[in-house]
Formats: structure tokens, sequence, C-alpha cells
């Protein structure tokens, strides 16, 4: 495994993703991690990070004991049930797919150093690729498969009308048993191709998120749509706000990307903050800031789900903000809310 960087590093969630799986296929996996030398800290505390290359090494081990290759066809579909509040999350600020998808990839890439997942559109075709950081000798065939079982399961389950994916390419020779595949994506396959990714019709970007029929929607029981809409007589500010928290996990969010989603200029959106005695950078921070506390008050979302939530590249930059806006960092202001009368 020379290809993979000394420096790079995932979530401890993904070991323990596929401890979970290991286990359920009877595979021993205390002997399991200590086979592949994972730290024990990195098995108790999911919002550490691990090198990189130990989850390599850890799936390529699980895949040789269990005598299955499939490991990460089924581990996508851990990711996917383990992210479910990320799901739940997403479209209370999403109206259709087109913004759901933009506050994807970020998502995806909170796993860490492993690879990027990009939207491309080629004609009326859309297709979700999967660009990983590591020859496919290196990585074998498992993170392919799962961030494609995810990312399907994602795709089948956020929409009011159902994404018909109507083919799935995997950069990996085809195996000798599909059956798993076919179950999964149905018979449209393609292997050895260039790239990995799932293809559906563009027409899907336009459809409507499934919202909940909780009467107390999931956002607002969390009192997070009030952080977002807190000038209920602004209907400018309140569009601005829903505008920077939508934008906030793509890592590409700016005055000028604010500014064309408003379909204003630059110059207006600035005037218009100057107006209300405000500026963009503030309305940024004091968003990330007070969504910060709310989320990890609920304890619903890890400390690095909420960090690439809010357009943080890792936890630790975002533990720094966090300590300038709180006094404290985020791990000490959670356990001081746990111990809390």
């Amino acid at each position: 495994m020379d290809s993979i960087d000394p420096s790079w590093t995932v979530s401890s969630r993904q070991a323990l993703l596929f401890i979970q799986l290991a286990e359920s296929l009877g595979v021993d996996a205390d002997r399991l991690s200590q086979d592949c030398d994972l730290d024990p800290l990195c098995l108790e505390n999911p919002d550490l990070r691990m090198p990189a290359s130990t989850i390599y090494k850890l799936t390529h081990q699980l895949a040789l004991v269990s005598k299955n290759d499939d490991i990460g066809l089924l581990a996508g579909r851990l990711s996917y049930l383990n992210i479910v509040n990320l799901i739940l999350y997403l479209p209370a600020l999403c109206d259709n797919l087109r913004q759901w998808l933009n506050m994807m990839p970020s998502v995806l890439e909170m796993q860490g150093d492993i690879g990027e997942s990009v939207v491309l559109r080629s004609g009326d075709t859309i297709r979700t690729q999967w660009r990983p950081l590591v020859p496919l000798q290196t990585s074998g065939r498992y993170y392919i498969d799962m961030v494609l079982t995810s990312s399907m399961a994602l795709l089948q389950s956020i929409c009011i009308r159902p994404v018909t994916i109507s083919k799935v390419a995997f950069s990996y020779p085809k195996p000798s048993n599909t059956d798993l595949h076919r179950q999964l994506f149905g018979d449209n396959l393609l292997f050895d191709q260039e790239s990995s990714g799932l293809f559906f019709d563009i027409k899907c970007l336009d459809y409507p998120l499934i919202k909940s029929l909780d009467p107390i929607p999931q956002l607002q029981h969390d009192n997070l749509l009030n952080l977002v809409d807190k000038d209920t007589g602004d209907g400018f500010m309140r569009q601005l706000r829903r505008c920077i928290v939508r934008a906030l996990p793509s890592g590409d969010m700016s005055i000028d990307n604010i500014a064309d989603e408003l379909s204003i200029s630059r110059r207006t959106l600035q005037r218009r903050l100057a107006e209300r005695d405000s500026h963009f950078l503030r309305e940024v921070q004091e968003l990330r800031s007070a969504m910060a506390a709310r989320l990890l008050q609920t304890k619903k979302m890890g400390i690095t789900e909420v960090a690439f939530l809010l357009g943080y590249a890792d936890s630790s930059s975002f533990s720094t903000a966090f300590k300038s806006w709180h006094g404290c960092s985020p791990r000490d202001f959670v356990s001081k809310r746990q111990s809390a009368p």
C-alpha cells in the first residue's frame, strides 16, 4: 500500500462500520481489529481520525477472512442507515434533488481521505462519479461498492417520485458472481469502466423532496429553523440564510455564489446587508456558531458530521472555530451538556 499518503486519515466511523459488518458475517471482530492494528480508542470514539492505510488493511483482511468480496456492497447499506439524521436534515432545507445534490459531496467526504464524489452532466443524463485517491490495486473494489450502494439508497429514498437509475458503472473487472450487484442495482451493469458512477435522467433534478409529515418537523423540533429564520418579518434575510446553509456543506460557499443563488449582484447583496447593519461574513459566522451549538445539543450527529455540514474541511478546524465562539471545544461543550442536570 505504498501509494497511500501517510498523512491521509479517515473517520473512525468507517472502521466501526466494517467491524459491525464483520460481526454480522460471523468474523471474530476482536481478532480482526488486532490483526489490522486498530487503535482501541478509535473504536470507542467515532469522531477520532485514523490512518487511511488502516482502513484499507481492514477491508482487505475482512474480505479475506470472510471469503466475501461483496463486503463493500453490504457496508454501503450500513453506511446509509448510519447517516439517517443527515437524510432528515438536508430535505428540510432543500426543495428538490438539484439542491440536495449540491449539499451531498462533502457529506460523502466525511469519510476522510478516500476520494470525492462529483456530479456530472452529459446531454440529458446525470452521472454521480466516484473518484478514489488510490489505484484499484491498492484499494480493492470495497470502497467503490460502498459509495455506490449508499448513494443508490439515498437517491431512491429522498424524492417523492422515484429516481430511476438507468445504468451503473464499476471501474473494476466483472466479478464471477454478480447476484448481489443485480439485487441492488438492477441488470444494466457496466464493468471495467474508466470510472464508477450512477446514471439517471436530468429531469430527476427537479423532483421535489419528501418532507416529514410530522406536525413538528425535525428541524423545527430542534429549533434549527428558528435559528435560520430568526428575522421572521424579513423575507430577504430568511432567504439569504437558507441559501447560506444550503451552500455551506459544498465547501464552495462565497458571497458571489450566494448572490447568484439570490439572482442579485454582489454589490446589491452587500448594500442590503449594510442597510440592516450587517455584512456577509457576520451572517455566515453567526449561523455557523448558532447551528453548531444546536446540532451538538441534539446529540443526533457527531462532531465530524456537524463540522462538514457547516463547511469545514476537517473536525480540527471546526474545533478551533467553535472554541472562538463558545470558549470551549465541541467535545467539552457536549460533555457539559451531558453532565448538566
